[in-house]
């Protein structure tokens, strides 16, 4: 399987990694008053005294900074990737069919050197690898107090799926956020593969969906992420943390994400959208 490898660092490594690298976040932030409220919570929530978190998932999270949300900036990848500028404006369309977003970015970034430079206190790193071992070299330069998001599911690099096995160098430290972000399509063979072997316990779902060439954002993820979850809290429980995210465009596709298991929401395309994002963050 191409998301996992055999090699004899990574059997060594599976051999000494505890049960509890990873363990559950309970510090509370600023959150609007509808997500805190106990008829709005999930019972496992309740009982793990989490509260539920916003995300402004990347590369939104460049840009935008919300005492009410976590920003994600990025995703850096160890060499600079063109400008992302230039090809938001030659990729980006709008899907009418599809009702959402369709890009082919493939993950412009200038590199992690300025990424490391860019984030800020309290802020998540996303990061991707484009070529085998480089998350081995991006784990040196990230300070192992640096929480992350590995990107493991970008559908437009134009490459074969790497394998994940490397990811699991980012456990080693104790990091407030150590998140996979993964693709609408993955398996229930690689989430165990994630949880069971490499250790992850945050998830985020997901990322866009491979359309021919694109990547697509906007509701049509929902019932993708909402399986996703299902599948996770019939694994797992309360073990595994969720990020859910696609389509999230009102208060009630939130509260459909919280109510089905998720413990945070991802705000992703729209933040197109200024007003409606920002009511989405201040909703009393």
């Amino acid at each position: 399987m191409l998301y996992k490898s055999n090699s004899p660092e990574h059997q060594e490594w599976m051999k000494k990694r505890k049960e509890d690298d990873v363990k559950m976040f309970t510090e509370s932030r600023m959150t609007p008053k509808f997500l805190t409220e106990s008829r709005m919570t999930p019972k496992f929530l309740t009982e793990s005294r989490m509260t539920p978190k916003f995300f402004i998932s990347a590369p939104f999270g460049n840009y935008i900074k919300h005492p009410n949300a976590i920003s994600t900036v990025g995703t850096y990848t160890l060499h600079p990737r063109g400008n992302r500028l230039w090809s938001v404006m030659k990729s980006l369309r709008w899907s009418r069919r599809h009702k959402g977003w369709t890009n082919k970015l493939g993950l412009p970034n200038p590199g992690i050197e300025v990424g490391l430079e860019k984030v800020l206190q309290g802020q998540v790193l996303s990061i991707a690898e484009t070529k085998r071992g480089e998350f081995k070299t991006l784990a040196s330069l990230i300070p192992a107090s640096q929480s992350v998001e590995l990107n493991l599911s970008c559908p437009n690099l134009g490459q074969t799926t790497l394998p994940w096995d490397d990811a699991e160098i980012f456990l080693r430290e104790k990091r407030e956020w150590c998140i996979a972000k993964l693709s609408p399509l993955t398996t229930p063979e690689q989430l165990e593969f994630l949880v069971d072997e490499l250790g992850f316990k945050q998830l985020h779902f997901s990322n866009t969906f491979p359309l021919g060439r694109c990547g697509l954002s906007g509701p049509e993820l929902r019932p993708y992420t909402m399986e996703l979850i299902d599948i996770v809290r019939e694994t797992w429980g309360a073990a595994v943390e969720v990020i859910a995210g696609g389509g999230v465009d009102s208060i009630g596709a939130v509260q459909d994400y919280l109510a089905r298991g998720a413990n945070h929401v991802a705000l992703g395309s729209v933040c197109f959208n200024w007003f409606k994002m920002k009511r989405l963050l201040t909703e009393k």
